[in-house]
């Protein structure tokens, strides 16, 4: 059931700022890293051939308020498993990026990828996000 609803969440951010920017949804991706500096989970809009733009939680959300704390929730998976990796991979959390997007001719199949620096290291399936 949460694997769902974050499927969603993730699915609605890419397709709202599609809308937003007219374009196809295979041109947004969302990007996830650590702020090691304010110890914090932070999100970047990336569009094919444009600048990336960091963007918060409510954006992503398309919402003005998260009165459920969505953020909080994700975050905490997020963190939990950025941690986990930097462990597994031997480098600072900060090094590690997650990036989401949808394939071209499957809108609704979301995917994730693992970065350290600019070495994409692997697809991670959501269910190891959210067991973190």
């Amino acid at each position: 059931m949460i694997n769902e609803y974050v499927q969603k969440i993730m699915r609605n951010g890419i397709t709202n700022f599609a809308e937003q920017l007219e374009k196809p949804t295979s041109d947004i991706q969302i990007l996830i890293l650590w702020d090691e500096e304010n110890q914090q989970v932070k999100y970047k809009k990336m569009i094919r051939n444009s600048e990336s733009v960091f963007v918060n939680f409510n954006e992503i959300l398309n919402v003005k308020f998260d009165l459920l704390n969505r953020e909080m929730m994700c975050n905490n998976f997020i963190h939990n498993t950025l941690k986990k990796y930097a462990k597994e991979f031997s480098c600072d959390m900060s090094n590690l990026f997650v990036i989401i997007y949808l394939l071209e001719d499957e809108e609704k199949d979301i995917r994730l990828y693992l970065y350290r620096n600019s070495d994409a290291i692997k697809e991670i399936e959501l269910e190891e996000i959210l067991s973190s």
